[in-house]
């Protein structure tokens, strides 16, 4: 399959860190009652990293802090969207960086995206388009972010530079149980869920969307960095995000993106 390639510009969420799809579609700024979380208890899959595998957290250098937001033990995340969203973070503003969906087996690369900003510090959101090939049930993809920086040698002469990171992706069909428990489950409750079944990207982003929608709840924090303190995650230098509004682009929030619950292929 061609791989699909543009230009354009990636949702910045967070002052500092975070990622996100879009689980459930409460509108920004919705006054209502602000129900608490229910506890989020990561379950990792169990399911082994591939061997050439390398950690998600790229080197921090005169190139800055690059980080594709997946878990950094295991370099695996699950999702159950066929064109899920991926986080991206940079540690200062940042000019010149590329994102390729790839094939893990043949490596053939199928969707690539090149932005000529990403602001920072903080998160910025990439979701498959529409013209990205959806995700197959079962397969795996490696996704990889590199930024082109401008670095400095020894004696002060400008040179250019590359860092990169990158992670992995499988889609999951969900069984009979977990489907109808997520058709039943509140939005406060879904993160739990979520969490409880391996899903990294879908919990990600519900939580990141609860905390757009509840901006004062209290149990926000303490569930989020719960989830980047875990053995499999160690992403603790990004507990520290503030959510900010998102809308640098003319698509966000994805109110319109949903969880592909079919088990066919």
């Amino acid at each position: 399959m061609a791989k699909q390639q543009y230009s354009t510009r990636l949702i910045s969420l967070f002052a500092a860190p975070v990622a996100a799809l879009s689980l459930f579609t409460p509108a920004m700024g919705q006054s209502a009652l602000q129900p608490e979380l229910t506890a989020v208890n990561y379950n990792p899959p169990n399911r082994g990293a591939p061997s050439h595998t390398r950690n998600a957290l790229s080197r921090a250098g005169l190139c800055g802090d690059l980080t594709a937001v997946q878990p950094t033990q295991t370099n695996w995340g699950e999702t159950l969207a066929a064109r899920p969203t991926f986080g991206i973070y940079v540690n200062a503003p940042a000019t010149h960086l590329t994102f390729e969906l790839k094939d893990e087996s043949s490596g053939e690369i199928l969707h690539q995206a090149n932005f000529e900003q990403i602001a920072g510090p903080g998160i910025s959101l990439y979701t498959l388009p529409d013209t990205a090939p959806a995700l197959e049930v079962n397969r795996p993809y490696r996704w990889q972010v590199s930024l082109e920086c401008e670095q400095f040698s020894t004696v002060q002469v400008p040179q250019r530079g590359m860092r990169t990171s990158d992670g992995m992706i499988v889609r999951r069909a969900p069984g009979d149980e977990l489907q109808t428990a997520l058709a039943a489950t509140s939005d406060n409750e879904k993160p739990s869920l979520l969490a409880a079944n391996g899903l990294w990207y879908d919990t990600v982003d519900a939580l990141l969307t609860w905390r757009l929608t509840f901006p004062e709840t209290d149990t926000w924090t303490a569930q989020w960095q719960s989830l980047l303190t875990h053995p499999m995650v160690q992403l603790d230098h990004l507990m520290e995000a503030t959510p900010i509004d998102c809308c640098l682009a003319a698509d966000c929030p994805h109110t319109d993106a949903e969880l592909d619950l079919s088990t066919s292929l």
